[in-house]
């Protein structure tokens, strides 16, 4: 069976740098931006394209969505499951990577949204000493910024969903970052378990950028181009020949018809 895996739609974040306002300064949660209306249509026309291409491919229909525990996630997810009928389960596995570049795009001092944009040293305070120039919630163990969906998603969310990765054995903070071989882990890790878990369904997974581009390496052996807004992967594990095939790598055709950008 496969695995639909695909990016988020586009962020409120991104949307208002272009036009010079930083979203995050007067952000309770700076780290976990919403959706544009354009993204929230990017959901819905992912949830339409993935039918679509499930047919297409001859695949067996979508019948299950579960997503990052990040808002934007959760949003383009919605979206999308909306238009498979489906409700939404949240795994906090298929969270944002959170290395420094994360926290240095949100949890200090001139910090925009954009990854890793300042880059010069935060204080001389020991690194878990909450400062002016360091949000105290970069201190705290990345699992308690997660949301967990029951009041974003509502009746939509399926109570029944057990995660494969718990929100606590997210414990990266300031001083303990993430690495890319973590999350690269992390990523490929959760989608062969969902995938040994479910193994007569075809999943749709909402993740980010880097952790789809981590995750569709780490299953298939294949690299990953650059991802755009609600980019679209589809992986079949071929069985008798023991490896993985990927007959969409990074799609966003879905987008094309309704003029609607992929990429940040």
């Amino acid at each position: 069976m496969p695995l639909f895996l695909a990016r988020h739609g586009e962020r409120l974040d991104y949307d208002q740098l272009k036009k010079g306002v930083v979203w995050a300064n007067d952000a309770a949660r700076p780290w976990d931006p919403p959706l544009t209306p354009a993204g929230e249509e990017q959901g819905d026309l992912l949830g339409s394209g993935a039918a679509v291409h499930a047919s297409r491919l001859g695949l067996p229909p979508i019948t299950r969505v579960i997503s990052s525990p990040l808002l934007r996630c959760m949003q383009t997810a919605a979206a999308a499951a909306e238009k498979l009928g489906l409700p939404v389960s949240v795994e906090p596995g298929l969270a944002e990577g959170v290395g420094e570049d994360w926290y240095r795009s949100w949890a200090v001092e001139g910090a925009n949204g954009s990854w890793g944009a300042n880059s010069a040293p935060v204080s001389a305070q020991t690194a878990t000493e909450p400062s002016a120039a360091r949000r105290a919630e970069a201190t705290q163990p990345a699992g308690t910024l997660l949301l967990d969906g029951k009041e974003y998603l509502g009746p939509r969310r399926d109570a029944s969903y057990v995660p494969v990765w718990s929100a606590e054995q997210h414990t990266s903070c300031w001083d303990r970052f993430e690495t890319e071989e973590d999350l690269a882990n992390r990523l490929t890790a959760v989608l062969l378990a969902l995938h040994e878990r479910y193994p007569t369904e075809s999943i749709l997974a909402l993740s980010h950028g880097g952790p789809c581009a981590h995750g569709f390496r780490g299953v298939t052996g294949l690299e990953s181009p650059v991802t755009g807004y609600t980019a679209l992967y589809v992986m079949v594990r071929d069985d008798d020949a023991g490896k993985w095939t990927a007959p969409l790598v990074a799609d966003t055709s879905h987008l094309t018809a309704q003029g609607l950008s992929s990429m940040d």
